[in-house]
């Protein structure tokens, strides 16, 4: 119903937001969708499983992507915490010690690399970037 609403011209795209890929696969078999929100598949920390399947997936189909998780839910940040929970999975803070090194050694941040890892992927259209404080808007700001 939603796709014979695009192609009618009375709305312009349709899509999902979800947390798993397993469901925008599903919903890409079963519809025609043009846009997803990918809240927890994609960031320079955890990303092997979206570029496996996700990603060649929605290539495949022109569906495109909308990132609500390049810094794992502040946790790029120093935040303790990691995709919207408490649990932080083993070896990632260590993940997150080392690429801010190698940021760092190339002259820029692990914030900027993070999104930027995202906006090189041509599968993606946007980003969310969660923002709380006045300060967190002026540093995305400045990251592009």
């Amino acid at each position: 119903m939603l796709s014979d609403y695009r192609d009618q011209g009375i709305i312009k795209a349709w899509g999902m937001g979800i947390n798993k890929i397993r469901p925008i696969l599903d919903c890409m078999e079963a519809a025609d969708l043009d846009i997803c929100l990918s809240a927890t598949q994609y960031s320079i920390l955890e990303h092997e499983d979206a570029v496996d399947r996700l990603l060649p997936a929605v290539n495949k189909n022109g569906v495109k992507l909308v990132s609500g998780v390049e810094y794992n839910s502040r946790f790029m940040a120093n935040k303790n915490r990691y995709n919207y929970k408490e649990h932080i999975p083993k070896g990632m803070e260590d993940k997150r010690a080392r690429i801010a090194v190698i940021t760092k050694d190339h002259g820029t941040d692990i914030i900027t690399a993070a999104m930027h890892f995202v906006l090189a992927s041509d599968e993606f259209a946007a980003i969310i970037s969660g923002m709380s404080k006045t300060a967190q808007v002026v540093d995305n700001v400045g990251v592009f």
